[in-house]
């Protein structure tokens, strides 16, 4: 995840390690675990790896599919924001990717809100 979906990200890079997620988890089918005098020990963890192996799909699926820079989503192949992306991106197992509509910020809260200048800062 760090070499493959890192700060900045490309689409090279996210189905390079959706390919290698692919092969981690064509692995994990042959998980066995065996119960010891100690516990579980090894359903925990096998529990974890699973857990983990899910949270990179859903990471990769949503980053491959939102073709804009965003916040702290930065597509060195994609560097602007994109006005028809201003969705949630919510992943299953089952459905994959689904696009959710953002509410609008209240006025009370717009109000408040002011672009913040980079002149003099370090801005990347």
């Amino acid at each position: 995840m760090t070499e493959h979906a890192g700060v900045v990200r490309d689409e090279r890079g996210l189905r390079a390690g959706l390919a290698e997620l692919a092969a981690i988890e064509k692995r994990m089918e042959n998980i066995g675990v065996h119960p010891d005098i100690a516990g579980f020990q090894d359903l925990a963890h096998a529990f974890d790896l699973r857990s983990a192996a899910l949270s990179a799909r859903a990471t990769l699926e949503a980053a491959l599919e939102r073709r804009e820079t965003r916040g702290c989503h930065n597509r060195s192949d994609h560097p602007e924001t994109d006005p028809a992306l201003r969705v949630n991106l919510v992943w299953s197992p089952a459905a994959g990717i689904t696009r959710e509509d953002v509410a609008p910020i209240p006025e009370e809260i717009s109000s408040l809100m002011a672009d913040v200048s980079t002149d003099g800062k370090l801005a990347e």
